[in-house]
């Protein structure tokens, strides 16, 4: 990108439940360290020098009440000034203030997801028959879970992918969030714990699925000369793209993610990369069931179609590994629906600052963050991220 675009503040908090406290007051835990951290504030519209604009990710519909954004708009400082809002995951805000900035509109843009998970935990089946099709599909009682259950299927029938590998991936995850102070569920689980802790929709388990949380995130974003100014440890966006493939699942190989290999290329030719499997240090990918992070070793290009499963068996991508992925721990260690990507983007930039702690990937100085979102992963973002502008 001609105007280049970092990341210069993060924070994040995490909760299994936090029904005592109202959106604002959720997204406002992550605001503040970010306020204290850069030491700017908001200042009038358009007057230089402190944070110019906003953008917050607060799906509505998540929690049934329309409009609920608009209580998010004096924690997030848009009263009177630049706004606006994605009803999406918190990775599609990033992506949005990215080119804010790259277009030279705001220098500064802060950019703030905030969920509470456990206000529908039992209204999400009926929250998210509403995605699909009304004639069709929603009689038929579809949701995120029961879809990727089925594309689960299809794709362990098409590739010879066993239950037990996808098992591996949530016992790697959960070990790996042991070092995680914000993950909600850790432990060294084996195999046969994960298999046998009871189906929610064949062949998933419940261990193998995302536990419900509440949570905010908050980053800001600054062109290369505010950046510079306001940190000395600015993680720089190189490459970035999304791509959402068709809205009927029938109409979609469910085995492959054509929409993440279209994604993918794009932000690896962006931030120069040629070679994935050498040249990435680290990968936090959407894992919110355990078989995706499988599929998405595919489609990102760290081995060939079919052979998700026996990466992993190589053990390549552990914390050990030459390529970890997701240190963390994911999302199947806990994590706010709507904060799932946006998290993914928290992880590495606190790796490329050296900031992991016991999970800390050594010399780690380019990452990638990936989200799917939708049924199916209907919308894949992938987005590079590295020391050196």
């Amino acid at each position: 990108m001609a105007n280049r675009v970092a990341i210069v503040s993060i924070a994040q908090v995490n909760y299994k439940e936090k029904l005592a406290y109202a959106p604002e007051e959720l997204a406002y835990e992550a605001i503040k360290p970010v306020l204290e951290e850069t030491g700017l504030g908001f200042g009038p519209a358009y007057e230089k020098g402190g944070i110019d604009a906003s953008l917050q990710c607060h799906e509505h519909s998540r929690i049934m009440r329309p409009f609920s954004g608009c209580q998010l708009l004096e924690a997030v400082g848009a009263n009177l000034r630049p706004d606006e809002k994605v009803d999406q995951d918190g990775a599609l805000g990033v992506y949005e203030a990215v080119w804010q900035i790259a277009s030279g509109d705001f220098e500064t843009v802060l950019v703030v997801s905030e969920c509470h998970d456990s206000v529908n935990r039992h209204a999400g089946n009926a929250i998210e028959n509403l995605v699909f099709d009304p004639f069709y599909h929603r009689p038929l009682g579809l949701d995120n879970c029961n879809t990727a259950a089925l594309q689960a299927t299809r794709y362990m029938h098409q590739y010879g992918v066993t239950r037990e590998q996808c098992a591996k991936v949530a016992a790697k995850n959960l070990k790996n969030a042991k070092s995680n102070p914000l993950a909600l569920v850790s432990g060294d689980f084996t195999v046969e714990d994960i298999l046998a802790s009871g189906f929610v929709a064949y062949p998933i388990t419940k261990m193998e699925t995302r536990p419900f949380a509440d949570g905010a995130c908050a980053m800001l974003l600054a062109n290369e000369e505010r950046a510079k100014k306001l940190t000395r440890k600015a993680v720089w966006i190189k490459g970035l793209a999304n791509c959402c493939d068709g809205y009927f699942i029938g109409d979609r190989d469910l085995a492959e993610s054509k929409a993440l290999v279209v994604a993918a290329k794009k932000a690896y030719q962006m931030a120069g990369i040629t070679d994935v499997r050498k040249e990435m240090d680290l990968a936090e990918v959407t894992d919110e069931f355990s078989y995706q992070e499988l599929m998405e070793y595919e489609g990102l290009g760290f081995c060939q179609k079919g052979g998700g499963g026996k990466l992993l068996d190589s053990e390549e991508t552990r914390l050990s590994g030459r390529l970890p992925v997701n240190p963390s721990g994911g999302a199947l260690s806990g994590c706010a629906h709507t904060n799932i990507g946006m998290a993914r983007i928290f992880e590495v930039v606190l790796q490329l600052r050296g900031e992991a702690g016991d999970r800390q990937v050594e010399g780690a100085k380019i990452g990638l963050a990936h989200l799917a979102a939708g049924p199916c992963g209907q919308l894949q973002q992938v987005m590079i991220l590295g020391t050196e502008p």
